[in-house]
Order: structure tokens, then C-alpha cells, then sequence
């Protein structure tokens, strides 16, 4: 007898015969008489009175609540079959016997076993019984024996005779008259092979009945003897198992998934090399059709289970289920009755554990959202398999195949709604149906909701839903009963962690879809490891997914559209205006303070700016890291006041414009100007659209536009920004006038501007157009780029850039001092760097000068080389001028040695794509050039057509 904190009470042997008495018969009124004669077999006078002295003390020994009651003449101890071992036993016993008939040998195994545990010893060890006591006593010993003996009877009909083989030897030596006990063991021994012992079994047995009864064994255990001598005892397992297919029906209407398929049942499929049981874990977002899969999988590998199919749900009501739930749920389906589950964990995963032993059976488990709920559910034999759906990969759960689901194809979305809706509709409309798919974001369920609705409205045009989804709000539109997309996030958004929360719902609000670690920690003005925490616990709740590593080595994550719109719905109803505001200032703030960095690996754009920035110690990536962010930046311009947007767009237009991206950057800046109240801001973003219009070479545009600019800060006194656009000026002309005009336009007037504002690094479109303008007076040329040289500076520009500047301006200066060699070597240097920079211009305008060194160093051949590269690099960028340039060098080479129509050719080229380009200058050498071989070779044939094929050299 214990108390709830584990202590024993301290009873005296007629207090401890009192208590055994009554437990003996508990939930029964014991008479005073009985008791009486339990304690005494020859009653002192004093009987009575004594007896009640006992039950006194005994009421104050027992634990509180414990319910000792007088009735009339007798005693009543009221008990619950947890209380008391015995009531426990008598409970378990019916249970097996219960299980027994129904045909369930294994839950009444378990149950038989649980009954004997509870014996630790003989019965009421330590007290004097007498009397009527000692009878009940006996009864129980004797129940006791029979389920030692039903016990062997069940492990013998699962076919696991050596397990008995102890317990039933330590039966026949207690009671070697117990017949049963002995025909239990010799079939036993003889099921195991061992006949001789089986027949030596009975021999004991006879000789003991003869001696102690003087009879001879039973006819049963005679034929016993004879089958065993005959070698004709068979093993008598029997099958106890009911098959169970649990699984939910099969859908029609399932996407398409061949891939994800196949490498489910591979992974499940039974191989007898498998040492422990195959796991599959299929991840995703919610809504993406993880359990639609599972189940469509588990259908396809039933003839793989003969055994059958278990299937859980893991969540109830959004909220995960508790192990224990769990289990219990699963032993009801293996046909456990209630009262056999035991009341631990523990105990529960091992009985489940027993059930499934032996057996192939798949489970499939809904749904998990950790490792603790599928841990305890794992078959222990190899021959059953699980597989899991999740949102999270449940990375703890050894050996298991993790399948991404991801989303289908537009073409797989739009079969799965023809399914749902009717073919001949979704055929009949496709525009519409494809931008029902598009506007759902491809979210399996998102695309069953809308063809759910589209099914219930079969008059209903397509068009009516497309407009809906893609004018209005989508997530008030994908609702249909218990389908609702706005509730299926809600669930997973309800149980996450605050600080998890509020990233999920700053990053709505910010509109990003596609994003790396340093966004999450610059919205939530997180540490490093409180940001690492958060994205885990949004990847295990479904609601980002992890992509791959980077250009610039970033992981990725990636939030689905409809996500996004839930996210920035509840940002605007649970985040006050004010978190709003400061989170999205610091994640515009982070974003313009990274670009200040690794924009250092790009030429400035050529408009004065604030200094660079300089590294906090963290890493900003570079020419990788802008590639890498550059919609995530350009999402940082939409969501900045108009101030820091023009800096961010003026530093993000020198990346745009080398990688291709100049439409973009054009439009960027327009924009800019049009936000900015400052005039001077608005017409900084005119100066680099100039820039822009003077690379493409469309030189009127860019000079009107620089014109602009030059007189709005010489007006206003700004003489430095002023020279910006004098600049750009000066470049138009040189591009455009004859080479001997270059000394009226006062470049060095443009360089002493520059040189007093120490900013002449930012003159480099200027100093390319300088050197274009193939001047006579080489000494000037070499004095101004020898005096941009000492003045170019790592902290205007950044390394790569600065090293590259050093090589093209000393490559210039050789060139210009008739080192060809030198130039040469200089020039290869710039194209590497510029090259590994990704800087289509720089690679360009490199692979121009190094032709022009190459020729001047008479080396035909690899001029030639270079031309066909800057041709071929300048017609896939789109540089019509380039493109045209190299063209007409072509040609000179061509006429130079004596290929009078191959010139011709490259001098017609050239004439037409300046023609397309708009370009008088460079159109009119080039139709002086073709007259000139035209008369050289006399050929009529030498003619421009405005309808000339323009064929690549």
C-alpha cells in the first residue's frame, strides 16, 4: 500500500490480514463475521471490538480519499481496477480471453502478458491468512496458473513454442498433476524439434500420475505421444490478423505527377535487404497536394502490404496531435479494445509496435508537423513501411526519403482544372483558364477551389472567374464551402511563434517572394541567429520553401503568391502602422547600404554622388550578389521615399546598363524623377538616362538631354555637376564631328572641372570618347589620360574596376606612344577583368582598342578575331553602333589586303546599321567608303540597298 508520493504505510500483521481480506473481495461487503474468522481460528472474546480498533487504524494509514466503508454489519473497500493489482489482473484477464475469441492472438498475448506482470511474488507474501480467506486465496493462485498456461496456449498458436518452452517447465515443477501443463509442453518441444525431450516430457508425466493417483495419463495426452512418435505433430499457428484499408478514396481529378510517383513507391516498395522499415517523407506548402499524393501512392502499393493499410491524421482542428492520441487511434483500428490500451506512451508504441511485427503493413501519417509525433508510430520490423506528409522535412527523422512536391506546370494546372470544370469549357476559353491557373499561383488546391465553383456555375464563363482572381482580391474568391485557401493558411499562420509570425507578415507587406536571410533580418531588425530561427520554423511550417544556393552563395527562400497576398493581409491587420513603417524603412535602409558596397565592383554612374559606402564587415557580395538581388532591390525602389529610391535607383542604373538590363534602368529613372520634389534629384536621373541614350549611340536624344542638364547646374552655379553633362556633350561631338573639331569643344576645360572637384574618375564615357576621336596630337591625348590615371582611386570605383581603369588608360597611353606591344598586353588584362565582371560594355569597348593594337602591331589575323567578337557580342546586347563599328573596321582590314567585295560587303553592313541607328556621321563613311571600292574595283555591284540582308562576319 502506497501514497500518491511513493512512501509505503507501516501496518501491523493483523492491520495487514484486515486489509488483505477486504482487497481479496473488494467492491463486495465483507461480513464482520468473515473477517473475524480470517484473523482468528480461534476468536478471543475481544473479537469484535478488536477488529474495529483495525479498521480504525487502517483509515488512518490509508492514503486520503481512499474509501473504507462500514455497511450495516460489514466492510466495503471501494477500488478501481487501477488501485489495486488484483482488480488490474482480473481486468487484463478478460481483456485476452475477450481478444481470444474474436481470433486476435496477438492483442491477447499482450493482454495475458500484462496480467502476469503484475505478480511479484506469491499472493499477500508477509501475512497470516486462516480460514475462509485461505480458499480465496487459492482461487486466485489457481487463475493465476490457468493464464500462465492460455498464455503458452496463444504464444504456441503464433507459431513461438521456444519462448514457452521456460515458463511452462516451471509449471509442471509447482503442479506436475496439471495434465494441461504437461501436453502444453511437450508440444513445445516438439515444435522446436525436440522430440526426445517431448518424449521424455511424457514419460514424467506418467510416471508421476501413476505414482501420485495411480492412473494413467489422459487419452488426449496419450495421442499426443503417439502423433510425436509418428512425426505427425503439425505447428498450429493460426492467422489472427484482420486485413484493415484505412486509406481515404482515391481522387480522379489528382495532378499529374510521374516523377514524384515513381519515387515514392521505389522508396516503399519491400526489398528483403532492408534491415528496418522504409520511410518516405513527401514536403511541401500547404495546399500543394502532398496528401492527394500520398494517398494516390499508398493505393498504387497495396498489393505491396498485403498485411494492410493504416492512416492517421497527425493534425486535428490545425492543432498537432499528441503521440499518446495517436497510438490509441491506431491500436482501435488493430482492433485493440479501450480498456487493453495501456495508459502510457511508452507502453502504447510498444503494444502497436507488437501488433505490427511480422506483418507488412504501410502507414501513412498525415500531415506531421514534427519528428515526435511520427517517431513513436514507426513499425519495428523491416517488412511494414511509412509514409509521411509534412511541411517540414523533419530533418531528426533517420533514414528517410524526403520528395519535394512542388508546384505543377501551368500546362498540369490547367489539365486539373479541365477535370474539375468540364473540358470542353477550360477548351473553349483557354485564355481564360490559363489565367485562372496563373492567377492561383499553380497551388493545387487554390486551382480546386476555383474549378469547384466553376462546377456548381456550369452557365458561368471562365472569363467572369479570371477577372475576379486577377482584379480583386483572390483570396475572397477561392472559398467554396469547407475549401477555403484563406482558412488553410490562417491554421499554419495561428501557430507560429511571434517573432516567426511577424516576419511572415512583414514579408507580405514588403511584396517579396524571392529572398535571401539578410531581407528577413533587416525587416525584423533581428540578430543572425534569431533571423536563422525564424526562417527554420516558417520552412517547417509550410510557409517558405527553401531554394537553392545563389550566384553569390545565398540560400534562397521563396514564398508562394497566394501566401504572400494572406501574409500582407494580416501585416495590415495585426501590425499597427507604425511597425509597418519602421520595419519596411529598415529593410530599404539595409538594401541602399549593400548596394553602396558592392556597386564599388561596377562604374559609378556618371552623375556626382555621396561617397561610397564601406563595409560593415559583412559580407555585400558584389557583381554576384546584385545579380543575385537585383528584383529584390528593385522591390527595395518601390517601397523607399522618393529621396532614398533616387539613390538606390542612380547606384543600381551602372549594374542594370552592363547586364543588359537598360530598358529597365531607363524606366527606373523616369520614375524617379517623377517621384522626387527636388529638382536637382529629378535632373541627376535625367543625366544618367543621357548616359544611357549616348551608350546606345543614339546621340541626338542624349544631347538634347545633356544640354538640359548642363544649363539647370551652370545656371544654378554647380559647376561640378555641371561638368557631368558637359561631359556627355563633349562625347556627342566627338562621336559625331569630324576628329579635327575635338580641340573647339574645350575638353580641357571639362578635365580642369573634374580635377578640382577630385572627381575625374567618374569621366570614363568621356575619356572612351576623347580617345575615339583618333586626334593628331598624340602628346595631348597621353597628358590628359595620364592625368585621369593618377587620379582614378579604389574608393571611387572598387578594386576590379579601378584595375581594369589602370589598363585601358595605360593601354591608351602605350598605344598612343606607338607601343602596340604594350597596349596589347595592357588591353588583354582589361578584358579579363571585365570579362569575369560580366561588364558587357568594358568587354566591348576593350575588344575595339585591342583590334586597333592588333592591326597597328601588324597582326591582321587576330584584329580580325577581335572585330568578330565585339560584332558578335554587340549584336546579342542589342548595340547597334558597335555592331556597326565593327562592320566598317572589318572593311578596312578587308581592302587593305586586296578583298575588294568582302570590303564591300562589311562597308554595306556598316551603312545599314547606322542607317537603322540613326547615325549621319558614321552612315556617311561608310557610303563614301563603298563609292571609293565601288570605283577601285569598277563593280556595279558594290550598291546599299535599304532592303540589304545584314549578315553577320
Amino acid at each position: 500500500m502506497r501514497w500518491s508520493e511513493r512512501r509505503e504505510a507501516r501496518l501491523s500483521g493483523k492491520q495487514r490480514a484486515v486489509l488483505t481480506s477486504l482487497l481479496l473481495h473488494a467492491n463486495t461487503v465483507v461480513p464482520r463475521q468473515r473477517l473475524v474468522a480470517a484473523l482468528w481460528e480461534t476468536p478471543p472474546t475481544s473479537a469484535v471490538s478488536n477488529l474495529q480498533t483495525y479498521i480504525a487504524q487502517l483509515r488512518q494509514a490509508l492514503p486520503p480519499g481512499t474509501r473504507l466503508l462500514t455497511r450495516g454489519t460489514g466492510y466495503l473497500f471501494e477500488a478501481l481496477p487501477e488501485e489495486v493489482d488484483l482488480l488490474a489482473f482480473e481486468q487484463a484477464v478478460q481483456s485476452a480471453r475477450a481478444e481470444h475469441e474474436q481470433g486476435n492472438a496477438w492483442g491477447a498475448v499482450h493482454q495475458y502478458e500484462t496480467a502476469l506482470s503484475l505478480w511479484r511474488g506469491g499472493l499477500a507474501e508477509g501475512t497470516e491468512l486462516v480460514g475462509p480467506v485461505l480458499a480465496r486465496a487459492a482461487q486466485v493462485e489457481e487463475q493465476r496458473t490457468a493464464v500462465r498456461l492460455d498464455w503458452s496456449e496463444a504464444k504456441l498458436g503464433l507459431g513461438q513454442p521456444a519462448e514457452v518452452i521456460p515458463e511452462l517447465r516451471a509449471v509442471v515443477a509447482e503442479q506436475p498433476l496439471r495434465e494441461r501443463a504437461w501436453h502444453l509442453l511437450m508440444l513445445a518441444l516438439s515444435q522446436t524439434g525436440q522430440r526426445d525431450a517431448a518424449l521424455e516430457a511424457f514419460g514424467h508425466a506418467r510416471a508421476t500420475l501413476i505414482d501420485d493417483l495411480g492412473i494413467e495419463p489422459s487419452r488426449k495426452l496419450q495421442q499426443l505421444q503417439a502423433d510425436i512418435l509418428a512425426d505427425t505433430v503439425t505447428v498450429g499457428k493460426v492467422e489472427t490478423w484482420r486485413r484493415i484499408c484505412q486509406l481515404p478514396p482515391d481522387i480522379a481529378d489528382i495532378v499529374d505527377r510521374p516523377e514524384e510517383l515513381h519515387r515514392v513507391t521505389t522508396a516503399l516498395r519491400r526489398n528483403t535487404d532492408r534491415t528496418t522499415p522504409a520511410i518516405a517523407v513527401l514536403l511541401g506548402p500547404s495546399g500543394i497536394g502532398k496528401s492527394t499524393l500520398a494517398v494516390h501512392a499508398a493505393h498504387q502499393l497495396r498489393e505491396d502490404f498485403p498485411d494492410g493499410q493504416l492512416y492517421l491524421n497527425l493534425k486535428s482542428g490545425g492543432t498537432a496531435r499528441e503521440p499518446a492520441a495517436l497510438l490509441a487511434e491506431a491500436l482501435r483500428s488493430l482492433q485493440c479494445l479501450g480498456s487493453d490500451i495501456p495508459d502510457s506512451t511508452e507502453s502504447r508504441a510498444a503494444l502497436y509496435r507488437s501488433l505490427l511485427a511480422d506483418r507488412a503493413v504501410l502507414v501513412v501519417l498525415d500531415d506531421a508537423e514534427h519528428e515526435q509525433q511520427v517517431r513513436y508510430l514507426l513499425p519495428g520490423t523491416p517488412r511494414s513501411a511509412v509514409l509521411v506528409t509534412s511541411r517540414s522535412p523533419l530533418p531528426i527523422l533517420a533514414g528517410a526519403t524526403r520528395i519535394s512536391v512542388d508546384l505543377p506546370s501551368e500546362a498540369v494546372g490547367q489539365m486539373m482544372l479541365a477535370q474539375i470544370a468540364g473540358e470542353d469549357r477550360v477548351r473553349s476559353e483557354p485564355d481564360a483558364a490559363r489565367a485562372i491557373v496563373l492567377a492561383c499561383g499553380r497551388l493545387p488546391l487554390a486551382i480546386r477551389v476555383a474549378g469547384a465553383r466553376l462546377a456548381t456555375r456550369p452557365t458561368w464563363p471562365l472569363q467572369e472567374l479570371a477577372t475576379r482572381l486577377t482584379g480583386g482580391q483572390p483570396l475572397d474568391e477561392l472559398v467554396l464551402g469547407e475549401l477555403d485557401i484563406r482558412r488553410t493558411f490562417a491554421a499554419s499562420h495561428q501557430l507560429l511563434p511571434d517573432l516567426a509570425g511577424r516576419a511572415f507578415r512583414l514579408l507580405g507587406l514588403a511584396g517579396i517572394d524571392d529572398f535571401a536571410e539578410w531581407v528577413v533580418a533587416a525587416l525584423l531588425g533581428a540578430s543572425p541567429r534569431e533571423t536563422d530561427t525564424t526562417l527554420e520554423t516558417l520552412v517547417a511550417a509550410g510557409l517558405l520553401s527553401m531554394g537553392e544556393i545563389d550566384q553569390s552563395g545565398q540560400p534562397r527562400y521563396r514564398m508562394h503568391d497566394l501566401l504572400r497576398k494572406f501574409a500582407h493581409e494580416r501585416a495590415e491587420a495585426d501590425d499597427s502602422p507604425e511597425q509597418r513603417d519602421v520595419a519596411i524603412r529598415r529593410f530599404v535602409d539595409e538594401s541602399l547600404a549593400r548596394v553602396r558596397v558592392a556597386g564599388l565592383e561596377y562604374p559609378p554612374p556618371v552623375v556626382p554622388m555621396a561617397a561610397p559606402g564601406t563595409s560593415d564587415g559583412r559580407s555585400h557580395g558584389g557583381a554576384a550578389w546584385l545579380s543575385a538581388e537585383r528584383e529584390t532591390l528593385l522591390t527595395a525602389v518601390g517601397l523607399a521615399h522618393a529621396d532614398a529610391a533616387a539613390e538606390l535607383v542612380l547606384r543600381l542604373t551602372p549594374f542594370l546598363v552592363v547586364t543588359g538590363f537598360r530598358v529597365e534602368a531607363t524606366r527606373l529613372l523616369q520614375q524617379a524623377a517623377q517621384r522626387t520634389a527636388d529638382r536637382d534629384r529629378a535632373i541627376l536621373a535625367q543625366l544618367a538616362q543621357a548616359d544611357i541614350e549616348l551608350d546606345l549611340g543614339r546621340l541626338e536624344t542624349a544631347r538634347d538631354m545633356f544640354r538640359t542638364v548642363f544649363d539647370h547646374f551652370d545656371s544654378s552655379d554647380d559647376a561640378h555637376s555641371a561638368a557631368y553633362a558637359l561631359t556627355g556633350l563633349v562625347a556627342c561631338d566627338l562621336l559625331e564631328t569630324e576628329p579635327e573639331s575635338w580641340r573647339q569643344i574645350g575638353v580641357k576645360k571639362v578635365f580642369s572641372r573634374f580635377e578640382s572637384a577630385d572627381g575625374i574618375g567618374d569621366l570614363l564615357d568621356g575619356l572612351f570618347a576623347v580617345c575615339a576621336a583618333h586626334q593628331q596630337d598624340h602628346q595631348e591625348v597621353i597628358r590628359l589620360f595620364r592625368q585621369a590615371l593618377l587620379l582614378i582611386k579604389e574608393q571611387q570605383y572598387g578594386d576590379p574596376i579601378a584595375r581594369f581603369l589602370r589598363a585601358l588608360l595605360t593601354g591608351i597611353i602605350c598605344f598612343r606612344s606607338d607601343d602596340a606591344q604594350g597596349a596589347i598586353k595592357c588591353y588583354q588584362e582589361g578584358l579579363d577583368i571585365s570579362h569575369d565582371l560580366g561588364w558587357g560594355p568594358g568587354e566591348r569597348y576593350t575588344l575595339r582598342r585591342l583590334s586597333e593594337a592588333y592591326h597597328a602591331a601588324g597582326r591582321p589575323g587576330d584584329a580580325v578575331k577581335s572585330l568578330y567578337g565585339l560584332s558578335l557580342l554587340s549584336a546579342q546586347t542589342g548595340d547597334t553602333y558597335n555592331e556597326a563599328l565593327s562592320a566598317y573596321f572589318l572593311g578596312e582590314i578587308s581592302l587593305e589586303h586586296g578583298q575588294s567585295q568582302a570590303a564591300a560587303d562589311y562597308f554595306i553592313r556598316c551603312h545599314d546599321l547606322m542607317d537603322r541607328h540613326g547615325n549621319p556621321v558614321w552612315r556617311a563613311r561608310a557610303r563614301q567608303m563603298i563609292d571609293t571600292v565601288r570605283a577601285e574595283s569598277g563593280s556595279a555591284r558594290v550598291q546599299p540597298a535599304a532592303d540589304a540582308t545584314n549578315q553577320a562576319p
